[in-house]
């Protein structure tokens, strides 16, 4: 018995070391991925193991689905995950953002550490599949980070906070400076190029070879993203609003909430936003002027992404769920 326990001790020490790792779910091939985790690393120790989702086949064709909940006509069966680990400041924590990279299934989100840190906001990473490896981006000096956007083509997230926009790779979580030293950050989107807003000055920067290019130079942005069509939606006093592409056409003020809780855009390119009520849809109307914000659902979380199958996730406080599409149109409606 001592020698087994030895042996398996030794495999983990050397799988920490080595970092070989192989994903396989029922939905996905299989698949191995090598992540160098420097031993006593910033992982944060044992997590809740996800729980298993409800087999399509159980709730195929007409059979009533009693752990979905209806979103847009479509039912979704609702699953808890586990609690996302970190080192959370107060009672009651928020996570305010929160992306999927595809190719790993790694989730980032933003939190605000503990009262003695000092530094305000942080993002953190948590693998969706294998909890257990988890942990904080930091770097050799102080960051203040909070908002962030994927690049899921080149593996690469790009962080923006206190001191310009730095880059982290999959690898070594290890931050790198991009552009804009000195400046706050208040949100980036990636999309081919690289788009930003900082706290002093109006408009949406894209960045571009060392050039600038300024959309909406006249307005003060709170939040935005683009969807499948390069077309702007975004949050600033007065509400939500959609900027088109195509310039012939004005500005479609979607709705005159100021407290979108955030914006997130599917693996289709459609836009999402939510508050304390629920979570809605923006639908591109063929008469662009006619475009509208639908509310598909009461559920309101704090932050909310989509992973490589579309399926929703979505935060309140700590915990983390799933919605996840199943092969039947019978289940609460919500």
């Amino acid at each position: 018995m001592g020698r087994a326990l030895a042996v398996v001790f030794t495999t983990l020490v050397l799988q920490a070391l080595w970092g070989s790792v192989t994903l396989s779910t029922r939905s996905l091939p299989k698949l191995t991925f090598s992540f160098y985790i420097p031993a006593f690393s910033s992982l944060l120790g044992p997590r809740t193991a996800a729980t298993k989702i409800v087999d399509q086949a159980e709730v195929e064709g007409n059979e009533y689905c009693h752990s979905c909940v209806k979103i847009d006509n479509i039912c979704y069966n609702h699953t808890y995950l586990f609690e996302l680990p970190a080192p959370f400041g107060g009672q009651h924590p928020v996570v305010k953002r929160m992306g999927i990279m595809n190719f790993t299934n790694v989730i980032y989100y933003t939190f605000e550490p503990k009262f003695s840190d000092k530094e305000y906001s942080k993002v953190g990473y948590i693998s969706l599949y294998y909890p257990e490896f988890s942990g904080v981006i930091s770097g050799g000096q102080t960051f203040n980070f909070g908002p962030f956007d994927i690049d899921h083509t080149e593996r690469k997230v790009y962080l923006g906070g206190s001191d310009g926009i730095w880059v982290v790779d999959d690898i070594n979580y290890f931050p790198t400076y991009f552009i804009e030293k000195s400046n706050l950050i208040t949100n980036v989107v990636v999309k081919d190029y690289v788009y930003f807003t900082t706290s002093d000055r109006k408009g949406i920067f894209k960045y571009f070879a060392g050039y600038y290019f300024v959309h909406l130079a006249d307005k003060t942005i709170h939040k935005f993203v683009l969807d499948g069509e390069y077309n702007i939606v975004y949050l600033n006093d007065t509400g939500l609003f959609i900027s088109f592409l195509n310039k012939n056409h004005r500005d479609v003020q979607l709705s005159t909430e100021p407290w979108m809780r955030g914006l997130t855009v599917d693996m289709k390119g459609s836009v999402y936003a939510w508050d304390i009520y629920g979570i809605y849809k923006v639908i591109v109307d063929k008469v662009l002027s006619q475009s509208t914000l639908k509310r598909v659902t009461g559920i309101a979380p704090d932050a909310m992404a989509f992973d490589e199958s579309n399926n929703i996730i979505y935060s309140i406080k700590k915990k983390l769920y799933k919605l996840a599409k199943v092969a039947t149109s019978k289940c609460f409606a919500r």
